[in-house]
């Protein structure tokens, strides 16, 4: 097992090195928007910060949104089909499923440095085929349980009882 040592740094908020360890530890950077907010005052790793804060449903850190990511996710909100200033309103981007990388040459205030940015592609939702009686003896050979099948593929309450019969046989 590889250790990165960003895992272990603290900070309050989203930063690149979060994102670079989740990465070693082969999680997906893609998230679900809990809420968008203007806050005021807020301690962003020790500084006092006012900005925009985007929280999500997943167990990690919010993110600070800069001007670059607050365009990206009005252009989002645009595809959803908001018209005009609606698509500029922090509180629709709520629900929204987005994935983060780390842009190793953001500008900022004279030097290049690591930041975090909303690709500008929605990722795409991972479909399930369906599990049919094409399957079976593949799965029955493969030792297949109902939950192992259940997390690779969409399986009616028919073709589970078929296959458990199937699978007994």
């Amino acid at each position: 097992m590889k250790t990165d040592w960003r895992k272990y740094r603290k900070s309050t908020h989203l930063a690149s090195a979060d994102l670079d360890a989740m990465e070693t530890d082969g999680m997906p950077l893609i998230f679900n928007i809990k809420t968008v907010k203007y806050e005021t005052g807020v301690d962003v790793s020790g500084t006092k910060q006012d900005g925009i804060f985007c929280y999500f449903m997943e167990n990690v850190k919010p993110l600070k949104l800069n001007s670059t990511n607050n365009k990206i996710l009005a252009g989002f909100a645009k595809q959803d089909g908001l018209i005009g200033k609606e698509c500029h309103v922090i509180e629709n981007w709520q629900g929204m499923k987005i994935e983060l990388f780390v842009d190793r040459n953001v500008k900022m205030m004279g030097a290049i440095t690591d930041g975090i940015r909303v690709k500008p592609i929605r990722p795409k939702e991972k479909v399930k085929p369906n599990f049919t009686k094409a399957n079976f003896e593949a799965a029955k050979n493969a030792k297949a349980t109902i939950e192992m099948i259940k997390k690779s593929y969409l399986i009616t309450s028919e073709i589970e009882k078929e296959y458990e019969q199937y699978r007994t046989t």
